[in-house]
Formats: C-alpha cells, structure tokens, sequence
C-alpha cells in the first residue's frame, strides 16, 4: 500500500501546485485557464481517492479479506473478496467508502472557492463523483442491507481481481 499513499500524496500535491500557479498567473490568460482545469480535475480525483482510502480503512477495521491492487495506475486499491467475508464486514467497509465521500462533498460545499474556476470544476465534478456513488455502490449496499449476503462487487476484469494477497487467507467471521 505505500505505493499507494507515495501516488495518492503526489496527486495532492501536484494538485495544491497547480492550484497555487493558477492563482499566480495573469488573469484570463491560457496557463491560468489551464492550470486551473489542471487543480480542478486533480480535486476531484483527490476527492475519488479519499472515497477509496474510506473503503480500505473499513476494510482493514473489519479484518476483511481482500486483494490488493497490483498496478500503481489502478483506480481502485484493492478488490473486495465477497466469498471470504460477512455481510456485516461488507456493510462497514461500503460505509466507510460513503463517509469518505460525504467527508469530501461536505469539504468542496463549504469550503471549495466558488469564485475559481479550480474550485468551481472541483466542485461540480465531486457531485458529479458522489451522484454514481449512488448510482453504482448504493444499491449493492442495500442488497446486503436487506438480504443475509455479502453481494458479488466484481464489476470489471483487471489488474487488481484474482491472484493472491497477505488478507486473502481470513475466514468468514
């Protein structure tokens, strides 16, 4: 994972940078315009980031077995085993994922400078984040919710699905 936490850092800071620059540059001209869809985008997937770090520390809480990503460019940290794990070590590991994003979309209403064109990206581009939030990961949350299963979370084929990892061998508690 601390391949991880060095990416993750990075995009932060290259994000705060590029933030910083815009503020410097001269006023409508095309590095301030760029620098600032450059800090904001780079928001929002520090937004994306936290939501996923939310899902891992629920994970890790619970003792989950999961699979860590093997990839550095991969979006997501790790792929949950549902075969492996308790409904209730699901409905901890989603809820911490979706008290990272109210976190962030908390943070990008009251704090996010609307008088930027970074902080209006960001801003819109998080509620952007958080809608498929609801969209794609509510729905299975409350499949599990409301039935004594842990659901099948395993919507694509890639670098962090299959293979074997340090918390895959845990049993169901």
């Amino acid at each position: 994972m601390r391949r991880f936490v060095i990416r993750d850092l990075s995009i932060l800071m290259g994000t705060i940078v590029a933030w910083w620059w815009s503020l410097q540059a001269g006023p409508g001209s095309s590095l301030r315009s760029g620098l600032s869809i450059a800090a904001g985008v780079g928001a929002a997937v520090c937004a994306y980031n936290l939501h996923e770090w939310g899902h891992l520390i629920g994970a890790r809480l619970t003792q989950s077995a999961y699979v860590p990503a093997k990839r550095i460019y991969s979006p997501f940290l790790f792929s949950y085993d549902a075969e492996r794990n308790s409904r209730n070590q699901f409905l901890v590991m989603s809820l911490a994922g979706f008290a990272a994003t109210a976190l962030f979309v908390a943070g990008f209403l009251l704090w996010m400078p609307q008088d930027q064109q970074a902080g209006r990206i960001a801003l819109r581009a998080g509620l952007v984040l958080a809608g498929l939030t609801v969209v794609v990961e509510f729905p299975i949350f409350l499949t599990a919710l409301f039935r004594n299963k842990v659901p099948k979370t395993g919507l694509f084929e890639g670098p962090t699905v299959g293979g074997r990892g340090p918390n895959t061998e845990k049993k169901r508690n």
